[in-house]
């Protein structure tokens, strides 16, 4: 059982994922952490979305071939006033090779590999929330981030 911790409101999540199972996998997931969740099956009709309407997370499927869904990322970091703010992981398999320091130094929030397992999944997300100073998605009590002593 999933203890999901008190939110002022719904957490909302555009995902770009063109796969028919792979969607059905992430609703689902969304589904047990109450969270809804806006899909999109392309960079362009999520980019679209993300300009017209607010989200807190977005989820990008990225591989090899993405050349799309990095356009769309980077129009949507482009995106005046909340393009910056707004936390998009990258969501793959990783065809690509890269390291999680790739996708942060492109500016992702992070990167989350297939296969979709939900209990990782809900780590990855309240660990972005917690990185972007947004409430908490698990009840689970945090450990206070370690700031060395200077003397």
């Amino acid at each position: 059982m999933i203890d999901l911790a008190s939110r002022p409101r719904t957490l909302r999540i555009l995902c770009v994922e063109e796969d028919d199972l792979e969607r059905k996998l992430l609703q689902a997931c969304m589904d047990v952490i109450q969270t809804e969740a806006i899909f999109a099956r392309t960079a362009a009709d999520a980019v679209s979305y993300f300009r017209k309407h607010p989200v807190d997370m977005v989820f990008i499927d990225i591989d090899r071939h993405a050349q799309g869904e990095l356009g769309g990322f980077r129009r949507m970091r482009a995106t005046p006033a909340r393009g910056g703010k707004v936390p998009i992981l990258a969501v793959t398999d990783n065809d690509c090779r890269w390291s999680e320091s790739d996708y942060r130094d492109t500016g992702f929030a992070g990167v989350f590999l297939k296969p979709i397992e939900p209990s990782r999944l809900f780590q990855k997300i309240d660990d972005i929330l917690y990185e972007h100073r947004m409430p908490p998605l698990l009840a689970a009590p945090r450990a206070a981030p370690h700031i060395p002593h200077v003397a």
